[in-house]
């Protein structure tokens, strides 16, 4: 079933905003954005798909038509999929002084295979929400990645690997003003999180589904200056060997379904913006630890700190609902 909503009731001419929903499958998705990039004042254009999932996400494979590159009025193009976005008309082609640039566009996702060129920066210069998806071995430098730094309005960035990219952080420079950052897969090497941990303006961080690979975390100091927020979700991570001097601005910790996890350090009580701690599907002594936690803050006088622990959360993968770029569950975001 499809729903489409246009924003207003002037025909489809002037059409400014375009969602669809579908249940199933995403057959007809391609034959709706190919007639739909006709509309140059095309506003925003979202896909929606229920039951996001990392296997849905896989297999709903769309082509942005190379009309994308002509519409000056896009805002926001967030496709419940995955996207391939096509090359930008060449300047030799188009002519030096007739690049069409996206002026108005702030939020772009998911890409597939998204190529970082300096053809495709200067037409998306105030780019805000970025989501990118990679499949399988990747040629980090046919993506010129190290030129996402130029993108310098982006704040926030959501990257997802089907298959084990352990050298994306070594090849990506990423922008100071990047304040969300979300890694899904990957299998990155946990020593490479300082690169993650350095960014100045960095707020939220959220890793997922083997995010970083290896048992042990020991965070450096004087990094992850500004992190409010931090989720750890499917995690192969054991040991975790964190103080409050490693997240001194802390609010929320949610950690979910990290089996192997044994403990959160004590000292992350200590850390005085700390508000809430959340365990999903935790070991007993994952909880056991986050329970003295709260004892011993309540100890000292603290009885702001809330800890909410839940069982087993059944998913189809490790992208839902809260991988939007329209954050639903205030619980769970800032």
């Amino acid at each position: 079933m499809d729903e489409a909503c246009p924003s207003n009731k002037s025909g489809p001419v002037n059409l400014r905003y375009f969602t669809t929903r579908k249940n199933r499958h995403n057959s007809g998705w391609q034959l709706s954005l190919e007639s739909l990039f006709k509309f140059r004042n095309l506003q925003t254009l979202h896909f929606r798909y229920p039951y996001l999932s990392v296997y849905s996400l896989s297999i709903s494979r769309l082509d942005l038509p190379p009309e994308i590159w002509k519409m000056t009025q896009l805002r926001h193009v967030q496709l419940e999929a995955i996207v391939k976005l096509p090359d930008p008309p060449r300047a030799e082609v188009e002519g030096e002084n007739s690049v069409v640039v996206l002026e108005y566009l702030q939020t772009l996702s998911w890409i597939y295979d998204f190529r970082c060129t300096v053809e495709v920066l200067k037409r998306i210069p105030n780019l805000k929400k970025l989501g990118i998806y990679y499949d399988g071995s990747v040629f980090w430098g046919y993506h010129c990645l190290n030129n996402l730094v130029y993108l310098d309005k982006l704040e926030a960035l959501k990257c997802f690997f089907y298959g084990e990219s352990p050298s994306f952080l070594k090849n990506v420079t990423f922008p100071e003003s990047l304040k969300k950052l979300t890694l899904v897969n990957g299998y990155i090497p946990w020593e490479d999180i300082s690169i993650v941990g350095s960014l100045p303006n960095l707020q939220v961080l959220k890793l997922k589904g083997y995010a970083f690979d290896g048992q042990e975390w020991e965070p450096n100091e004087g990094e992850f200056l500004q992190l409010k927020f931090l989720l750890l979700e499917n995690i192969n991570l054991k040991y975790w060997r964190a103080s409050s001097i490693h997240f001194p601005k802390l609010e929320r910790l949610f950690i979910k379904s990290c089996r192997h996890l044994e403990e959160i350090p004590s000292s992350i009580g200590e850390i005085t913006t700390l508000q809430h701690i959340e365990v999903h599907d935790g070991r007993g002594s994952l909880v056991t630890s986050a329970k003295e936690i709260q004892e011993t803050q309540q100890s000292y006088g603290n009885d702001d700190l809330q800890i909410r622990i839940l069982g087993i959360i059944y998913s189809t993968g490790w992208l839902d609902a809260s991988d939007s770029f329209e954050e639903r569950d205030n619980r769970s975001t800032i």
